[in-house]
């Protein structure tokens, strides 16, 4: 007879699910597709963030049938620590997976003194550490068993800037579950439209995700309004969707009524459910400066969109330009403003450029970023033991 495997049980822990600079942002979303997921025998696998998190996540979470823990303390208030091993120990936690610098701060002190093993997963390249960080990525590195990085531009961030070992650092991109995909629903997009001004003739592009800086919203309107003011029937009828929320809305907002835009971009807001408003889409835009690979751009390879993107960090490396997306550097306002026009202009381009998203995405099947995950869980179950 085989002897059941024993439980392995996982603590994830992050940062926060959301804040001031977004309701709901990538990470936390990630969790919401991961945990149901893993939480299967022989895992048990829970999630806690460092802050406490907000209703409207607590709420979006339960519906997932998740129950989120939280610390409850600022980033670098050690009572983190304390609570954090007091949680470890009552739920017997044997793997730390760690998610953002003050997590993997606690979490791989905590885990030092549990002789547990310590996963840091790195979301971004952000090209460089604050300097008071330094000292201590290098003081933690040796206690880090492995880390994962959501794209190759992010992996080199997690070796040179984090001073992992390369050996550790394994790319692992997030993926997206193709068999919850849901089905494209023409007559709820066109009403969609109809209610938000946005009639069949118009071209609706649109721009997914939290509202910050290095995000390039504004690189966006700085396009539209040079194309405008070279030739205002360049685009025909348009308008910009941009859907999120974040800290920046207000400048962004002020920045579209200066470039006299303010009746052609709408701010759509935080929603919940964003696949009626990308599918709605004729053209969706991913214009970051600094990224990892974004939940948003899976969604909108997955709803067959046409992209136009920068090759910011991850985006860079999963498109191809004239393939799957039409790409340029990130910045580039003159090559957003050229590309914008091209695709207005041929109808056959964004037809091609969305079949190539749609078969581009089946390599990115959550599924197989889940086993994964199993795999170094179970490794590191049977190493510890």
């Amino acid at each position: 007879m085989t002897d059941a495997p024993r439980e392995i049980r996982v603590l994830h822990l992050c940062e926060h699910f959301g804040n001031h600079e977004a309701s709901f942002h990538g990470v936390a979303r990630s969790f919401e597709l991961w945990l149901p997921e893993l939480d299967r025998p022989p895992f048990r696998v829970w999630l806690c963030s460092r802050a406490k998190p907000s209703a409207a996540a607590l709420e979006r979470y339960r519906r997932a049938g998740i129950e989120p823990l939280s610390l409850g303390y600022g980033k670098l208030d050690p009572r983190n620590l304390k609570k954090l091993l007091r949680i470890c120990r009552d739920l017997r936690i044997g793997i730390l997976h760690l998610h953002g610098y003050g997590s993997c701060t606690w979490g791989r002190i905590a885990a030092r003194i549990l002789g547990i093993p310590a996963i840091v997963h790195e979301r971004c390249n952000y090209g460089t550490v604050p300097w008071f960080q330094r000292p201590v990525e290098r003081l933690l590195a040796p206690w880090t068993d492995l880390a994962f990085a959501v794209s190759e531009s992010t992996r080199r961030f997690t070796i040179d800037k984090r001073y992992l070992p390369a050996d550790k650092v394994k790319l692992l991109y997030s993926g997206i579950p193709l068999d919850r995909i849901p089905p494209p629903d023409p007559d709820a997009s066109a009403r969609l439209r109809a209610e938000h001004g946005a009639g069949g003739g118009t071209f609706l592009m649109g721009i997914a995700g939290r509202l910050e800086p290095h995000k390039g919203h504004a690189d966006v309107f700085e396009a539209l309004a040079a194309i405008s003011t070279a030739d205002p029937s360049a685009l025909g009828d348009w308008r910009l969707w941009v859907v999120g929320d974040g800290y920046h809305q207000a400048a962004l907002a002020d920045r579209a009524r200066a470039l006299g835009l303010a009746d052609r971009i709408e701010f759509a807001g935080y929603q919940s459910d964003i696949w009626p408003w990308i599918r709605a889409l004729d053209l969706q835009i991913f214009p970051s400066h600094r990224e990892g690979t974004p939940n948003t751009l899976y969604e909108a390879m997955a709803a067959g969109n046409a992209i136009l993107a920068s090759t910011a960090d991850g985006q860079g490396e999963i498109l191809t330009d004239g393939r799957d997306a039409l790409l340029y550097a990130p910045g580039d306002t003159a090559a957003l403003r050229d590309r914008l026009l091209r695709l207005r202009a041929d109808p056959s381009l964004r037809a091609a450029l969305a079949a190539g998203a749609s078969g581009r995405i089946r390599d990115f099947d959550m599924a197989r970023t889940m086993d994964t995950l199993r795999q170094t869980y179970l490794a590191l179950a049977g190493a510890r033991q």
